[in-house]
């Protein structure tokens, strides 16, 4: 097999994968539909991937990464934050990309819930705000006008209850939220803007 239609292939699993274990949850999905949905058989599953939880492992490695690698990038174009409403345009990248992933982190919430998880991608999220690895996406930030704690135990603290899991609820409610309460995308998305500038952001603005 070409590595082309290999990579091909493996992709369409993977998305298949990621489509049933946000609609059933991830015990109830059986690799027999995973292999219906993305139109290949069970064997072939079996040829790229040992087991379903191996599945899951590579769904959440590839979210990671992907989160990595957005907040490398966004720097690149992002002015200073503390001039104008600047931050705006660095929130909008931030909703992007859990909108964009919101299947897959459903199912890193629905996971990480179990006590007998060892696969707590949301904590993985969590830990890449204060990894050594992103220490230059730190710097980047604090050179643009935000403040970051010395004490990594609060930038953890901070970062993950006050700035991360807010726009994952943002993502996985978001739907629902609409529909309940009977409000646009548009002001549900500028409300929530505004808290989030009001609590997170307050938080690394230098006084």
């Amino acid at each position: 097999m070409r590595e082309r239609d290999t990579v091909e292939t493996k992709d369409r699993i993977l998305f298949a994968a990621e489509k049933l274990f946000s609609e059933v949850g991830f015990d109830k999905a059986r690799v027999d539909d995973i292999a219906k949905e993305a139109g290949v058989n069970k064997a072939l599953i079996y040829y790229y991937f040992k087991s379903k939880d191996e599945i899951l492992q590579t769904l959440f490695s590839k979210l990671v990464e992907d989160a990595r690698r957005m907040l490398v990038k966004c720097m690149e174009g992002t002015p200073d934050i503390i001039n104008g409403d600047n931050f705006k345009a660095l929130f909008d990248v931030y909703i992007k990309f859990v909108m964009e992933r919101r299947k897959i982190i459903r199912v890193a919430i629905a996971e990480s819930t179990k006590e007998s998880s060892e696969l707590s991608v949301i904590m993985e999220l969590g830990n890449l705000i204060i990894n050594a690895e992103i220490n230059r996406i730190r710097e980047a930030y604090e050179t643009k006008g935000l403040n970051f704690p010395e004490d990594k135990t609060e930038l953890l603290v901070m970062e993950f209850f006050t700035g991360l899991m807010p726009i994952i609820s943002f993502a996985v409610y978001k739907d629902q939220w609409e529909s309940y309460y009977n409000m646009s995308e548009e002001k549900l998305c500028a409300k929530f803007y505004q808290v989030f500038k009001r609590t997170h952001l307050a938080a690394h603005l230098r006084h």
